[in-house]
């Protein structure tokens, strides 16, 4: 007759020769001590959230640099443009010179008074290809004085109530054609009307009719002198 079976050998999961304290350390306690890994979609999440703050800050770095630049454009822009010189116009020769700038105001006292400037020569040649610069020309004095005498005897060409201005007069004297034009050009010109300058221009002219060539004292054959005349205002 079989010996009945010990309890160890009828319960399932138990070994002959195992003892209960080797059920602690089986294959069940060794996977509970690793440590889980960490989800691939946290990682995700968190580089993406990394890179929507970096955004706004590379933005901003951006604009501020965009502002910087403009900021130093501008005053260098300022610095370099170009100024506005004296006004300088070509009546037809080709060697044509710089009007001379209306700038000066009538002195105190004269103001209901014709103010005449000081000529200004702005070329002189001879025939020839060759040209003379203005500075390098002389005074024609008896010139100067008889056109400034012209202007100064046609001040009637300016009626009273026009509202007075300036009128930039240039007398283009040929000694050896014995002739002189008088041109009075919309440049530089304040007195808005170009009826009244044109009558003064006529005027101006028929006073250097006869001019005195031959006892003028003169180096070159034709000279073009600029004289500007300030009329009063009513």
């Amino acid at each position: 007759m079989a010996d009945p079976p010990s309890p160890n050998q009828s319960r399932p999961g138990f070994e002959r020769g195992a003892s209960s304290g080797d059920l602690g350390h089986g294959p069940t306690s060794s996977r509970a001590s690793v440590p889980p890994s960490e989800p691939k979609s946290s990682r995700a999440s968190f580089e993406a959230l990394d890179a929507q703050i970096d955004r706004p800050a590379r933005l901003q770095m951006i604009v501020a640099l965009i502002l910087g630049l403009v900021l130093v454009a501008i005053p260098l822009y300022l610095w370099r443009r170009p100024r506005a010189e004296s006004i300088a116009v070509s009546t037809g020769a080709t060697d044509a010179g710089a009007l001379p700038a209306v700038t000066a105001a009538p002195t105190p006292g004269v103001e209901d008074k014709l103010v005449v400037g000081e000529p200004k020569i702005l070329s002189c040649h001879d025939p020839g290809p060759k040209k003379t610069p203005p500075e390098q020309c002389d005074h024609v004095v008896e010139l100067e004085k008889a056109f400034a005498k012209a202007i100064e005897d046609s001040v009637s060409c300016v009626p009273r109530d026009a509202g007075g201005g300036s009128i930039i007069f240039v007398v283009d004297a040929n000694f050896k054609k014995k002739s002189a034009g008088v041109s009075t050009p919309k440049e530089g010109r304040t007195l808005r009307s170009s009826k009244i300058a044109g009558a003064c221009e006529r005027a101006v002219k028929s006073k250097l009719g006869s001019l005195p060539y031959e006892s003028m004292k003169h180096e070159h054959a034709r000279y073009r002198v600029a004289i500007t005349a300030t009329y009063p205002k009513l």
